[in-house]
């Protein structure tokens, strides 16, 4: 039978988001290093976490993050543009499609790279709206989260926002 090893200061540090220098205060402070979840235990206990304003590293973190998130939305479009392209149905991966977009910050939006023919189906519903104009007297009200300025919409934007599903459309009463 093997013998099960105690985690490293390292291993603990990067377990708990901690610097290693940390580690040793806390086991002064009797945190225990047999296990990580011991000393989650112990932390979640003993230390009360300050919140204050973002530091340097959060806001790298927030970066990396945006880029990681454009890519994946980008590849899962892809995937999904190719399924449409060879025939298949991609309609069950609209609504994982639109999280992964409306996920993307306003940011690295620009960086999102689309298929055409998922798009279409993306943006169909608002699309179709604004096709029909205003049927039987109602007039189409499109919502839109982020528009800038009354009057004043980023057309890139918003195509964006309705493949990401934060366009509603809706009927309203002249």
């Amino acid at each position: 039978m093997k013998a099960i090893r105690k985690p490293t200061q390292a291993a603990l540090a990067a377990s708990l988001g901690i610097d290693p220098a940390l580690v040793t205060r806390y086991k002064r402070r009797g945190m225990p290093v047999t296990s990580v979840a011991e000393a989650v235990r112990w932390r979640d206990a003993n230390i009360r976490v300050r919140v204050g304003e973002a530091t340097e590293l959060e806001a790298v973190s927030g970066t990396v993050d945006g880029e990681e998130l454009a890519r994946s939305a980008s590849s899962m479009l892809q995937t999904a543009g190719d399924l449409l392209q060879y025939g298949g149905d991609a309609s069950a991966l609209v609504p994982s499609l639109r999280r992964a977009l409306a996920a993307v910050p306003p940011s690295w939006r620009v960086s999102v790279l689309a298929p055409p023919n998922i798009l279409d189906t993306l943006t169909a519903d608002v699309a179709r709206a604004m096709d029909r104009g205003d049927p039987d007297g109602l007039l189409f009200g499109v919502l839109y989260q982020d528009n800038p300025v009354k009057g004043e919409v980023d057309m890139g934007a918003f195509w964006y926002a309705a493949a990401a599903g934060e366009v509603l459309v809706r009927p309203l009463r002249a």
